[in-house]
């Protein structure tokens, strides 16, 4: 068992030299995909009990993995090509358009029925919390990636400026789609609808305070997984 464990530790599914993905880096994603599965169980147990089902959460958990898919994919694309500007840029902007579906799933706690003598108050509780919990988690981890992409592509202090940037514009799309009711796709699909949104709502009060609490939120939780890499990572290299 410790051969393979050791083995497994250090394989590396390579279509290159040195190769584009490692199992290292797909360790995370294997992770965050058991927590998704969990989240799914949560809802099946849901349905087991005849009660309505709202398969909206599950759809908003698969948006939260698009971020993180694109994150993923640029961050080992710049690894192994060196900088590719033009197509960090692109990437980057299609990441912003749906990053905000990862913080969104927090708003669906609102749906939340109380009644403390009704069991599925606490199981709503309970599984409204993991959605939300593993669809930041991906938000969390797809900024880490981007984040360390625009480090390695762009000079520090930008790379700062667009991480500082992303955290309100989070905040605003998820205003957007809560409040709004509008989709990531829209930019595409009806951008002009987009551009008037965004013109009736920089007098909003309510979406400031949604851009601003949420983005920092997503400050916090993001400096707290920044630390601990960074731990991590001095402590290994001191060990060493």
């Amino acid at each position: 068992m410790e051969r393979f464990l050791q083995w497994w530790k250090n394989y590396r599914f390579s279509i290159s030299d040195p190769p584009i993905i490692s199992m290292e880096g797909l360790y995370p994603l294997l992770l965050l995909l058991v927590l998704s599965l969990v989240a799914v169980f949560f809802h099946l147990v849901r349905i087991l009990f005849n009660a309505p089902v709202d398969f909206s959460m599950d759809w908003n958990l698969f948006l939260s993995w698009i971020p993180l898919m694109a994150a993923f994919f640029i961050n080992n694309i710049t690894r192994r090509f060196g900088r590719l500007p033009f197509l960090v840029i692109a990437v980057s902007l299609f990441w912003l358009a749906f990053f905000p579906n990862a913080p969104y799933m927090i708003t669906d706690l609102a749906h939340l029925s109380v009644d403390y003598q009704r069991d599925l108050t606490w199981h709503d509780t309970i599984m409204l919390f993991c959605y939300a919990e593993v669809s930041l988690f991906n938000g969390l981890v797809s900024l880490y990636w981007i984040h360390q992409t625009w480090t390695r592509v762009f000079h520090k202090k930008v790379s700062m400026t667009l991480l500082l940037l992303s955290l309100p514009l989070a905040g605003f799309g998820v205003y957007l789609g809560r409040v709004r009711r509008m989709n990531s796709w829209d930019i595409l699909h009806d951008p002009r609808l987009i551009l008037e949104s965004l013109f009736q709502s920089m007098l909003d009060r309510t979406a400031l305070v949604i851009s601003l609490e949420i983005g920092l939120l997503l400050g916090m939780l993001y400096l707290v997984l920044w630390a601990i890499i960074r731990f991590r990572v001095r402590h290994g290299k001191r060990e060493d």
